[in-house]
């Protein structure tokens, strides 16, 4: 990876932090108004499939990170490779 994506990564992960730092907002748990809905409404399922739903997200994200890291890795790994065996050729001819 050249210095030119490092620096450009560093400053995308530098506005993504101070964007998550700066948009952190305090939140009260509301576990035991949930556990006071079920108990009297019954609706346990549709609470169980709202917390599966909110977990999709992160996960979602996660593994579109790691794919767009893996080819691009990949294509590195390729560039690396094609110079490699450029330079050799040359060195033979």
């Amino acid at each position: 990876m050249t210095i030119r994506n490092l620096l450009k990564w560093g400053k995308i992960s530098a506005i993504v932090l101070l964007i998550l730092v700066l948009s952190n907002m305090s939140m009260d748990a509301q576990c035991s108004m949930c556990r006071a809905a079920v108990e009297t409404g019954g609706e346990g399922d549709g609470l169980n499939k709202g917390i599966l739903y909110l977990l999709l997200a992160p996960y979602t994200v996660a593994m579109g990170l790691a794919y767009v890291w893996w080819k691009n890795r990949r294509r590195m790994d390729n560039e690396i490779q094609s110079q490699e065996l450029k330079d050799l050729l040359d060195d033979i001819n």
